[in-house]
């Protein structure tokens, strides 16, 4: 099929039905002074800015803060309005959008076409972390305030990739900003359904609903968001125990997921996993690492000497799965073909023997030129399973004569050793790190991470460089299909499976829980409704003693109040798909 040929339409359709009472607000008093809290554990918001920020916190908080052009669906399998009320494809490679003409930013400004043209020329710029979002756009053309076209080369990813993440910003705000590169953000002016009001850096933010928001039935049913920052997931679930909080983000620990399990006063859910763990060496040309970990005989014998299985089931308690690629099983481009490589600690040292990595008498192997193979790893020490998981890897190599120090620490410390910065010049300073990555569906941009010089942007902490793989990458932004798409993808992940820049992990299931106080969440969202990746989270939280339709797997929201206004959402998304 040749995505070049999809026409989308969308069309919203409000029925307004009058019941009893002439007049009656569509959220109850019992729900007008409500307030739904949420800890999350681990690094803290770190910018309001959505077009440097890699931090997953970051990005939550300000997804219904910022509109986009589209929301995906609940299911992925489409695209639903945002900010543009229909569009359509012309010619095979133009989406033009038509946008609302009632939207307003934050601080009452209308939101125009120029503000989406600006928006997407800032996400395009070398230092934003959404660079790689908006390369399959070519041109951008505003006909009117609210009509905007996109030339683009592949119509897929234009809307999996542009048109529904990439934050719309005022222009008036951000064009008068002398580097938007360093620009905090705050306080941050969008035009979603909630507005920042109130900010402790490091501790909390509040949200409000913004109640001139172009889609009123998108309004939040509860008074007030508080999102609390914890050092730790641990810390986050023990204050959920105390009460301190409505639900924890991203996972529960599972060393403490049966104690709230037996607590009738939480419900406990696993969700569909977008979170993997992986080992990263440094294979930077320019990197300052041990040099040996550039030897893939050295990251092949250490790929056979860990038993990935074993690790997922002790360090998580069976509660991730062995994966051997670089997206996670719920994304649609994974290769599952790729197997974990064999755990065979005799094929390991067989092939360090044949490299010349002689055993030493200090039972540690050295490179000809006398370069022991012996590695630091760092590790967040935020996530106590993957610090296990150091522990029991470090055991397996040890035994094939690699001698390795484990450092567990904060995030910011692990990256200002990895990205080592000197002089404005980026180096990985480090030899091996365990970090997760958390991957969208239908996100490609994963493999972005693995082009040459994304060191520079701090977001490679491998520094792997191939040309192959380069080449082969810059054609999935070109591709006019999902199958294209899908074997691009397929193939960029072999090539990384036999060049192990990564060894990847385990993928982490994500079991959540919150007070039964509240419901509304979508459970069968990949990542789960706390895992930072949930526009609709936020909007659907519903106090548990209010009658409501439940909102965790609608794309549109119900809210009716008796004797009052039900306000019934359609919304109709046409597609038709042509061969050529």
């Amino acid at each position: 099929m040749n995505a070049r040929g999809i026409i989308v339409k969308a069309v919203a359709v409000i029925v307004a039905l009058l019941l009893v009472a002439p007049s009656v607000s569509t959220v109850s008093t019992a729900q007008s002074q409500s307030v739904f809290r949420v800890g999350w554990g681990g690094t803290s918001l770190d910018t309001f800015n959505p077009f440097i920020t890699y931090a997953q916190i970051s990005t939550w908080i300000t997804l219904d803060i910022y509109s986009r052009l589209v929301r995906v669906s609940s299911d992925y399998s489409t695209y639903i309005p945002d900010l543009a009320a229909s569009w359509e494809v012309i010619g095979g490679d133009i989406v033009r959008f038509h946008l609302v003409t009632n939207a307003t930013f934050h601080n009452g400004v209308p939101v125009t076409a120029s503000d989406v043209e600006y928006s997407f020329h800032l996400a395009s710029e070398p230092w934003s972390s959404r660079a790689a979002n908006v390369k399959i756009v070519e041109s951008i053309r505003v006909i009117d305030n609210y009509t905007i076209d996109f030339t683009v080369s592949s119509i897929p990813l234009f809307f999996a990739l542009a048109a529904s993440t990439i934050p719309i910003v005022p222009k008036h705000v951000w064009s008068n900003i002398s580097d938007p590169s360093t620009y905090s953000g705050y306080p941050p002016i969008g035009s979603g359904p909630l507005r920042l009001t109130e900010y402790k850096e490091g501790q909390y933010v509040v949200l409000e609903p913004y109640n001139r928001f172009y889609y009123p039935w998108y309004l939040p049913r509860v008074d007030r968001i508080i999102v609390k920052f914890y050092p730790d997931v641990t810390s986050a679930a023990n204050a959920l125990l105390a009460g301190d909080i409505d639900a924890v983000g991203p996972y529960i620990p599972m060393a403490m997921r049966n104690v709230l399990v037996n607590n009738p006063g939480f419900k406990v859910f696993t969700s569909p996993g977008t979170t993997y763990f992986y080992i990263a060496f440094n294979v930077d040309p320019n990197g300052t690492g041990n040099p040996t970990l550039k030897d893939l005989n050295v990251r092949r014998a250490l790929a056979y000497a860990t038993n990935v299985t074993y690790a997922c089931d002790t360090a998580w308690h069976g509660y991730s799965k062995p994966i051997a690629t670089v997206l996670p099983t719920s994304n649609i481009y994974y290769n599952p073909n790729l197997k974990p490589y064999e755990f065979n600690l005799s094929r390991a040292a067989e092939i360090l023997d044949q490299a010349g990595y002689k055993l030493g008498s200090n039972g540690v192997r050295a490179s000809s030129s006398g370069v022991p193979l012996s590695y630091t790893i760092l590790v967040p020490s935020k996530f106590p399973e993957a610090v296990n998981a150091a522990q029991v890897i470090a055991n397996w190599w040890k035994q094939i004569g690699v001698n390795v120090e484990i450092k567990a620490m904060d995030t910011g410390s692990m990256s200002a050793i990895i990205w080592n910065n000197v002089n404005g010049v980026v180096r990985l300073g480090h030899d091996i790190d365990i970090w997760d990555w958390i991957v969208s569906p239908n996100d490609v941009s994963q493999f972005d991470v693995f082009a040459t010089g994304r060191t520079l942007t701090g977001v490679s902490d491998s520094g792997y460089s191939n040309p192959e793989y380069d080449s082969l990458y810059e054609k999935i932004y070109n591709a006019s299909s999902m199958d294209e798409i899908k074997n691009i993808a397929w193939r960029l992940q072999e090539i990384l499976y036999n060049d192990l820049p990564y060894i990847p992990l385990c993928e982490i299931e994500a079991v959540q829980a919150h007070s039964v106080k509240f419901t509304g969440f979508d459970y069968e969202w990949p990542g789960g409704p706390f895992g930072g990746d949930n526009w609709r989270t936020f909007l659907n939280a519903t106090p548990a003693t209010t009658t409501t339709a439940q909102g965790g797997n609608s794309d549109y929201l119900v809210i009716g109040v008796a004797a009052g206004v039900i306000a019934v959402v359609a919304i109709v998304v046409l597609i038709n798909r042509f061969r050529r």
